[in-house]
Order: C-alpha cells, then structure tokens, then sequence
C-alpha cells in the first residue's frame, strides 16, 4: 500500500461555483439597493415643497405673533419684535429669503404674490393687519394668511 498524504481543498470548480453565486447575490443585493435609493430620492422630492410649507408657516406665524410692527419693504415683510431684533422676509423670483439677525433660512416655493394691508371686522371695531402670500404648491393656488390685531395706542402711532 502506498502511504499519500492527502491535504483537504478546494478544487478550482467548487471555487469558481462559489464565486458565481457570490456574484449573483452581491448584484441582486445591489440592484435592490438602488431602487430603493431611487425611491427614496423620489419620496424626498415630493416632500421637499410640503416641509418647506410647514416651516414656512411656523415661522411665519411665530414672527406675526412676536412682532411689534410689520411693514411692507423691498418686494417683502419686515417685522420688528418686542425685543428690538428684526426678520425680513423678501420674495425671490424662485424662493423666499428668511434674513434674521442669527441665521438665514431659504424656502424654496412658487410664489405669486405677497400682500401686507388691514382689515376690519364686520362691525369695524377692530382692526387687523393682515399679511397674505399666494403659493403654487402641487401645481396647486394655496393661499397663507396671517392676521394681527392692531390696538388704539397703535393706531395713533400708526396714522401718523
């Protein structure tokens, strides 16, 4: 009999086999991953204008309701809080600019149209500035609007 001394491999089939399949996991593995990172870059898209919508109005809102004064200047609103800062929100041909004295902040919306005027209520004892901005949003006319109460000693200071 004749003494072999066998070492335990792979043959060079079994190692082209496992390479085959390795490579047809790691490109199913790949081709789902781009579809879904499409899908999600698709998804972000969609949203994007929504979000800037919803920070849009918050920040609106919150600037309405802590001002002392709102102004209409340079294709915009300018508001002056009680505390002495200043926003000026200036309409873009494409975008809207958020300028404060901490940061600026970008809204990428259609927009048609800012108003800043006042109104009465229906028995005209009160009166109101009211801030109005027309957005196209989903190919849709969405209008925003904001209203702030104007009180007597303001509206001396306000005729004048």
């Amino acid at each position: 009999m004749e003494n072999k001394n066998y070492i335990k491999a792979f043959s060079i089939v079994e190692v082209m086999v496992s390479m085959v399949i390795t490579a047809i996991i790691v490109g199913l593995i790949f081709g789902v991953f781009t579809i879904v990172s499409e899908q999600i870059l698709e998804f972000k898209k969609e949203n994007e204008q929504t979000a800037d919508f919803n920070r849009l109005s918050y920040s609106l809102n919150k600037a309405v309701f802590d001002c002392e004064k709102m102004l209409p200047k340079e294709n915009g609103v300018y508001f002056q809080t009680y505390d002495g800062d200043t926003i000026l929100y200036q309409k873009k041909d494409d975008y809207l600019i958020r300028k404060a004295a901490t940061f600026t902040d970008t809204f990428r919306l259609n927009f048609q149209a800012i108003r800043l005027d006042s109104v009465y209520n229906a028995k005209k004892s009160k009166v109101f500035q009211r801030l109005e901005l027309e957005l196209v949003i989903h190919e849709k006319n969405v209008p925003l609007r904001f209203y702030k109460p104007i009180y007597a000693n303001q509206l001396i200071l306000w005729k004048e």
